[in-house]
């Protein structure tokens, strides 16, 4: 469900502010006041604002001037501005256009016009972020696709050919180390389509979360049974003290995503004969699935970088191992559908520790 648009009304005639103010209140959007351009810019430093109508004539600082200062702040600069004035003559409607006003209503209004003018404007913003949401998506997606899939393929593609052109020795003692290293590929790589596979069906709002009790220690067993083979190959200690039967209220697919990205994350920034370990607690809603390592660790800055939707973060694992962050960003999105939360504890070259918050199981 959509949240309710915020919309600021600048104008200094306190009657004509409670006059749009009623006719929006019928429209139940949320509305702010400014008696001024300075007040409006105030506003707008600590408040979301969908759409602002702006009157011109104001003192000291004057409608036109104060757009001029919203469109030069890159934060500001795409919200609506529809301007609310009694000035008729064609140089103002075009000078009100010039400056970045998106409509010209003028005075006295129809009430019904302003209505039906502010909504056209709210769903024009809100089809131009979801355009743009899906521009990003899509050069993510293909950046991805580029650098994180072809590679993989491109070297599993050529070890085969190497083995069924007889260029590799199949006797040798280091066949058997390149079969696990194509196995690991392939298993890397098969994870990270699936993972493009949800995202993508997470960016279009087409995942289907279905709660149910389901038992987190199964799902582990699953996900670190898939990913053992990473874990030998840099003779990483793992443990889990979980007891068997703790479930908590989520969507199975999804947490095992979860799981599965977390662990998987883990491998990759853990240096050879570090150490992976799983735990829980109880709280008074939640059960939290605690994932340790001793691995690199995150600064402050990477951790919002890998968090930060528009960008795409790569690096690399200790072992060189190939990590897009879609897997994090997914981890965080997915915690959020499932109702619960997520905390992140890291120190460079000591590790992280990712905390895991889900809900109770619901008893019967």
């Amino acid at each position: 469900m959509k949240e309710t648009p915020n919309i600021l009304v600048v104008d200094d005639n306190q009657i004509n502010l409670q006059v749009v103010t009623n006719y929006l209140k019928e429209c139940n959007y949320n509305v702010a006041l400014a008696l001024d351009g300075k007040a409006a810019l105030k506003i707008l430093e600590s408040t979301v604002i969908d759409l602002i109508l702006m009157d011109i004539m104001m003192p000291e600082l004057d409608g036109i001037e104060t757009t001029k200062m919203i469109m030069q702040n890159d934060k500001l600069n795409e919200i609506p501005i529809i301007f609310l004035t009694a000035k008729t003559q064609p140089q103002d409607i075009v000078k009100g256009f010039e400056v970045g006003g998106v409509d010209y209503i003028t005075k006295p209004f129809n009430g019904e016009e302003l209505k039906m003018r502010v909504k056209n404007h709210l769903d024009l913003a809100d089809a131009k972020k979801t355009i743009l949401e899906f521009q990003k998506t899509r050069d993510r997606l293909y950046s991805i696709l580029a650098h994180d899939i072809r590679s993989p393929l491109a070297s599993i593609s050529m070890l085969l050919d190497g083995i069924t052109e007889k260029y590799i020795d199949t006797s040798g003692p280091n066949f058997d180390k390149l079969i696990r290293e194509i196995s690991i590929n392939t298993k890397d790589t098969l994870i990270l389509i699936q993972n493009i596979l949800e995202w993508t069906k997470a960016q279009s709002n087409a995942i289907n979360v279905t709660p149910e009790n389901i038992n987190v220690h199964e799902l582990i067993e699953k996900e670190v049974h898939n990913l053992s083979l990473n874990m030998q190959e840099k003779h990483i200690l793992f443990s889990k003290l979980l007891p068997e039967n703790l479930f908590v209220f989520a969507d199975e697919i999804t947490v095992s995503n979860i799981i599965r990205n977390i662990i998987s994350n883990a491998i990759k920034f853990t240096p050879n004969f570090g150490k992976i370990e799983i735990t829980y607690k109880e709280a008074l809603s939640y059960i939290d699935i605690i994932f340790k390592d001793n691995g690199v660790g995150m600064s402050p800055y990477i951790i919002e970088k890998i968090f930060t939707k528009d960008e795409h973060f790569t690096s690399k694992g200790t072992n060189n191992e190939k990590g897009t962050g879609l897997g994090l960003y997914m981890v965080k999105d997915f915690v959020k559908l499932n109702k619960g939360k997520i905390k992140i504890e890291s120190e460079l070259e000591k590790g992280t520790t990712f905390t895991i918050s889900l809900p109770k199981p619901i008893l019967s």
